[in-house]
């Protein structure tokens, strides 16, 4: 197995990469975490292994997901929409990440889950770190997404 991915952004463009990297990714709420004190948001959660699944595809061998950490710092506030703290074990499906930069730098992360859920996490700059941890395991389920808001339906 490859080594571990590890991603960092500290421009706008380079968040669409991390975007690409954890397109399916399953979390829920209580795998996030904003820790105001720390100026830090974090999650973990189950990355396909996108950067394998060419290959897989061509070979008609396995894909993968591994544990994966995503890490945003100077963070000043998070607001989410359509995602509760009161169900820490519902699942959640990263669809994408996006940037603003505004004109002083301050910069708006929006993580797009699928169902329609969001998360804005308003910070002093780009500060984002996907971090892979542990060994990949086989899955049977490739993501996929229609343009539809759907419940996520991809493990």
């Amino acid at each position: 197995m490859p080594d571990p991915l590890k991603l960092i952004a500290v421009e706008a463009d380079e968040v669409e990469i991390l975007s690409a990297a954890t397109e399916g990714l399953i979390t829920s709420a209580g795998e996030m975490s904003y820790l105001k004190s720390a100026r830090a948001f974090a999650l973990i959660g189950s990355r396909f292994k996108w950067e394998d699944a060419t290959a897989a595809d061509r070979s008609g061998g396995p894909w993968h997901r591994i544990r994966s950490g995503l890490y945003i710092g100077d963070v000043t506030s998070v607001r989410t929409t359509g995602i509760s703290r009161q169900k820490p074990t519902e699942v959640l499906e990263l669809l994408s990440l996006s940037t603003h930069v505004g004109n002083d730098l301050e910069t708006e992360i929006t993580l797009n889950f699928a169902g329609g859920g969001t998360l804005r996490i308003s910070a002093e700059c780009v500060n984002v770190t996907l971090t892979d941890t542990g060994e990949a395991w086989e899955t049977d389920k490739k993501p996929s997404h229609d343009d539809t808001p759907t419940a996520p339906q991809n493990r």
